[in-house]
């Protein structure tokens, strides 16, 4: 058995059917978009403040150290 899903195509047993368009995007104005860039300062302003940890640190030391030898080569 199969089932129409517009006037040219079939679906049959066991096929997946098609994709729905994309629905439009809804853009932000500029006021929201400063007003969730605020809250997101604010929610994150401790997280920022907090020294890197020292893994961190080692991990991005190395990661320069083979940039420079990359560059170099």
């Amino acid at each position: 058995m199969t089932r129409a899903f517009d006037d040219r195509h079939e679906i049959g047993p066991g096929e997946p059917r098609p994709a729905s368009p994309p629905q439009p995007r809804t853009r932000l104005d500029p006021a929201a978009r400063r007003r969730i860039g605020q809250c997101l300062r604010v929610l994150y302003a401790d997280v920022l403040a907090q020294p890197l940890p020292a893994r961190f640190e080692t991990l991005l030391a190395d990661l320069a150290a083979r940039q420079i030898i990359e560059e170099s080569s």
